[in-house]
C-alpha cells in the first residue's frame, strides 16, 4: 500500500489540531470549502453548456434534419427519381422536399419578418415537434404545451391539422401568435420580395393566409420566426414553380453524420449541394464551444487558487509539528514515511473537497431546472431569459467523462500544491528541530 496504517493514524491525527493550532484548522477548512465550491461549480456549468449544446443539436436536427440538400439560386428540382434515390441510402430515415423564404407577415398595425416554410401537409403532422402541441400523444401534447408557459387552468385554442392544406392556410408558433395577437382563426398577410408585373406597376406578391394551427417546438427561434404553409401554396408566394429550396434528410438513430453525408453526396450527384447541421449553424456552435472553453477554463483557475491553499496550511502545520517530525525521525521513520504522512493530509483535504463537489455538483445539475423555477416564483426574477438563450428550459447534460477529468484535476492540483511542505517536512533534520524545542 502507498500509506501504511501507521502514517494514515498519524496523518488524519495531525488534521485534528489542538486548540493551539487551531487557525491552522481554519485554513485547512477554507481549502476544503474552495475546492468543493470550484468542484461544484465546474461541474454545474460544464453540464449546463453540454446540455445547452445537445438540447439545441437535439431540437435542430428533428426540425430540419441532420442533412440537407440544396439547389442553385433557382431553385432545386426534387423529381421522384432524385427522392427515391436520396431515401434509398442507407441510415437515411426520412427525406423531405420543402421551399422556404423570408417574407413579411401583416396582421392588423402589427408587422413582422417571418421564414415562411412550405411542407407537404402529411410531412407537417409527422414532425413531432411541430405538430406535438397540436395533435400530439397526451403526455407529449402537455409536455410541448407546457414549453410555451401554456397554463390548463387558462385554456388556449392550438387549433387543428385537419385543414391544414385547404386553401393558404398557415401553422404559426406560439411565440409569433402572441407578438402579433394572433388566434386560430385569423388571417394573416404574407408578402413576398418576389414581385410581379400588374396594371400600377411592379408589386410585391402578397397572399392572405388563414391560422389554422398554433405550434410549440420549445425553441424560441422557431415559435418567433417560423410559419409554416403547404408546399404548393409557398411554391407559388416565391414563385418558384414546381421546385423546392432544399429536401431536409433526417437519419437514422445509428447513422454516421460523415458517411451518410458522403452516400447522400453520391446519389445527389451535380443536382444540388450536400450540407450537415454543424455547416448550417457553424457560426452559433462555434461560439458554443469557445464560451464553454473559456468557462472551463476559468472555473479551472478558482480551482487551482483553493487548492494552493493547501500549501500554506500544511506549511503552518509543518512548522508547528517540528517536535513531532524530529521525535519520528529519531524512533526510525524513514524521510519518505515524513514526506507521505503529510502528502496524505494534503490530499485528504483535497479529496475531501472532492468528493464533497462532485455530489453536490451533480445533485445541483440533475435539478437545476427545478431549482431556476423555485427561485423565479420565490424572489421573482428572470434567470433563463429564452429570448436570449433560444430554449424554454434551463438545459443540463452530464457527460461522466468530464466529471472524472475534474475530480482527477482536483486531486492532481492538490497532490501539487502538497508535495513542497511535505519535502520540506521530511529534510527536516531532527537535531535542529528538537533543539528549537
Amino acid at each position: 500500500m502507498a500509506f501504511v496504517a501507521v502514517e494514515r493514524l498519524i496523518a488524519f491525527r495531525y488534521l485534528r489540531a489542538r486548540r493551539e493550532e487551531g487557525f491552522i484548522s481554519v485554513i485547512a477548512g477554507f481549502s476544503l470549502v474552495g475546492i468543493t465550491l470550484g468542484v461544484g461549480t465546474l461541474i454545474v456549468v460544464m453540464a449546463v453548456m453540454n446540455g445547452f449544446r445537445v438540447d439545441m443539436l437535439r431540437q435542430m436536427s428533428s426540425i430540419s434534419g441532420q442533412l440537407g440538400v440544396q439547389g442553385n439560386r433557382d431553385g432545386l428540382d426534387a423529381t421522384p427519381d432524385l427522392l427515391a434515390r436520396v431515401r434509398g441510402v442507407s441510415g437515411v430515415a426520412a427525406a423531405i422536399p420543402s421551399a422556404e423564404g423570408q417574407v413579411m407577415a401583416v396582421a392588423g398595425d402589427r408587422v413582422r419578418g417571418v421564414i415562411l416554410r412550405g411542407m407537404q401537409p402529411e410531412d407537417f403532422r409527422a414532425r413531432l415537434p411541430l405538430a406535438a402541441a397540436v395533435e400530439g400523444p397526451p403526455g407529449t401534447r402537455e409536455r410541448y404545451r407546457s414549453l410555451c408557459g401554456s397554463d390548463e387552468d387558462k385554456p388556449f385554442d392550438w387549433g387543428t391539422l385537419k385543414s391544414f392544406g385547404d386553401d393558404f392556410s398557415v401553422v404559426v408558433g406560439r411565440r409569433l401568435a402572441d407578438l402579433m395577437s394572433l388566434k386560430v382563426g385569423d388571417n394573416l398577410q404574407l408578402v413576398s420580395p418576389v414581385a410581379v408585373a400588374t396594371p400600377l406597376g411592379v408589386m410585391p406578391r402578397s397572399v392572405s393566409a388563414r391560422v389554422s394551427a398554433i405550434f410549440c417546438a420549445g425553441m424560441y427561434d422557431y415559435d418567433a420566426n417560423f410559419v409554416y404553409a403547404p408546399l404548393v401554396d409557398v411554391q407559388r408566394l416565391l414563385d418558384l414553380g414546381s421546385k423546392v429550396t432544399g429536401i431536409e434528410v433526417f437519419l437514422g438513430e445509428d447513422a454516421s453524420l460523415s458517411e451518410s453525408r458522403r452516400l447522400v453526396t453520391n446519389a445527389v450527384g451535380l443536382q444540388g449541394w450536400v450540407f450537415d447541421w454543424f455547416q448550417a449553424n457553424s457560426s452559433f456552435f462555434s461560439a458554443v464551444q469557445a464560451q464553454t472553453n473559456v468557462m472551463f477554463l476559468v472555473l479551472t483557475l478558482i480551482v487551482l487558487v483553493a487548492a494552493f491553499n493547501i500549501v500554506s496550511s500544511l506549511v503552518m502545520l509543518v512548522r508547528t509539528k517540528a517536535a513531532d517530525i524530529a521525535i519520528l525521525r529519531t524512533m526510525g521513520a524513514s524521510r519518505g514515511a515524513v514526506l507521505r504522512i503529510f502528502l496524505l493530509d494534503g490530499l485528504a483535504i483535497g479529496g475531501g473537497g472532492t468528493v464533497v463537489g462532485v455530489v453536490l455538483g451533480l445533485a445541483f445539475a440533475r435539478n437545476i431546472e427545478a431549482i431556476r423555477q423555485w427561485l423565479q416564483r420565490t424572489f421573482d426574477l428572470v434567470l433563463f431569459d429564452e429570448t436570449l438563450y433560444l430554449l424554454a428550459e434551463m438545459p443540463s447534460h452530464i457527460e461522466w467523462v468530464e466529471v472524472v477529468v475534474i475530480a482527477g484535476m482536483a486531486l492532481f492540483f492538490a497532490l501539487m500544491a502538497s508535495l513542497y511542505p511535505a519535502w520540506r517536512a521530511s529534510r527536516l533534520d531532527p537535531v535542529e528541530g528538537l533543539r528549537r524545542e
